[in-house]
């Protein structure tokens, strides 16, 4: 009685095994053929058919006609309906709130702002669910499509991800289950650095060791180990942002003086510059003297840092946030050259990369979190 019990479970494991692979090389390949998807996976092609009318049956692919033959009938070719499940992404500022709706590939399908000045306050959290809601249910697609939302927020979550227990621009002491009594789906916090970390693992596939650094207001960092976001004892990556770097400085909201973040944070460079980065910057590309020595400092202070981290890691620092948004290439020639100037290993050069989403790779991120759960599992 207990070996049968054991077959029957070994067989519907091995049937939801091969579902899963069937469906992964699809989505993998874009787009293929039963034929092809049998040998990639050494399955028979009675097996293959028999998923392959499973997951058209799920709507998870489709067929989109014939291709050439080779011989005999034609193959039809089959590929994943890119938009049969959908994740939402919601991302937590001081002063708005930014969503993304991605498909099951990490391409925005539909993105807004709602401006609202965060409060831990039942108010708050009522309109913002409320838009959260009535946004995601006005969308094209049926509401059972919807995987779920990530909610990124800026600060340290607790170490089961439930409580926000730190936060610079969000106050500490909010739950997820306050997101969760409210919303139509099901949801998480993440932390949001490493969410923006995580979109770019998704469209750089060959990063193995990086470290990401979000050039926001408060600055964030993110460390990237064997193609994997590094999370040790604690709920987050990295705290890059509060390493020491001009001794008996400036005072930290950390309590510590000095730290990156002092330095090298969309706000630093605000108050360094007396003015709102929109007009500092205007000024600097129009050539104005004052502004061109203060981002010369900033850069020299943010080349410090990437020196100090090379010390530690040596693989791309990839520049996100903010400020990105309104960096131009030779910028980035500047920043790489400061850092060679200064660094001890000349052997190798420093790769300086930009985000390839710019400020949009938190929202994606917290997206992707639940896509990529699916994929694991179909579920």
């Amino acid at each position: 009685m207990t070996q049968k019990k054991t077959t029957i479970a070994s067989t519907a494991e091995l049937k939801k095994y091969n579902y899963l692979q069937v469906y992964c090389a699809i989505y993998q390949a874009g787009q293929t053929t039963r034929q092809e998807i049998a040998r990639a996976l050494g399955l028979s092609l009675p097996t293959v058919s028999q998923n392959l009318q499973e997951l058209t049956d799920n709507g998870l692919i489709q067929r989109t006609g014939h291709l050439a033959s080779t011989g005999g009938r034609r193959p039809y070719s089959i590929q994943p309906v890119s938009t049969a499940r959908i994740s939402v992404g919601l991302e937590i500022l001081k002063e708005m709130a930014h969503i993304v709706v991605i498909d099951l590939y990490g391409s925005i399908l539909f993105e807004d702002f709602f401006l609202l000045n965060f409060h831990n306050t039942t108010t708050y959290l009522d309109a913002l669910c409320k838009w959260t809601n009535e946004t995601v249910h006005h969308l094209p697609y049926p509401d059972e499509s919807v995987l779920g939302i990530g909610i990124a927020v800026q600060g340290l979550l607790s170490d089961d991800g439930s409580v926000l227990e730190f936060g610079k621009l969000l106050e500490s002491g909010i739950h997820t289950e306050d997101f969760s009594q409210r919303l139509d789906w099901k949801c998480a916090m993440v932390h949001d650095v490493d969410l923006a970390a995580r979109t770019e693992l998704w469209f750089h596939q060959d990063l193995v060791d990086a470290v990401y650094l979000s050039l926001n207001r408060n600055l964030g960092s993110s460390l990237i180990t064997n193609g994997t976001i590094h999370v040790g004892n604690e709920s987050y990556s990295s705290t890059i942002e509060h390493m020491c770097l001009i001794p008996g400085g400036k005072k930290c909201y950390c309590g510590k003086s000095g730290c990156v973040e002092t330095c090298c944070s969309a706000d630093a460079l605000r108050e360094a510059a007396g003015q709102p980065l929109e007009q500092f910057f205007f000024r600097l590309r129009s050539g104005f003297e004052t502004e061109k020595e203060i981002w010369h400092t900033y850069l020299h202070h943010l080349a410090m840092t990437i020196d100090n981290i090379h010390m530690i890691i040596h693989g791309p620092i990839l520049i996100g946030g903010l400020l990105q948004t309104y960096m131009i290439p030779e910028d980035f020639e500047l920043l790489t050259k400061l850092v060679n100037d200064m660094t001890f290993f000349q052997t190798k050069s420093i790769r300086i990369e930009q985000s390839k989403c710019e400020n949009k790779a938190t929202a994606i991120g917290a997206g992707l979190f639940y896509i990529e759960r699916f994929l694991q599992t179909l579920e």
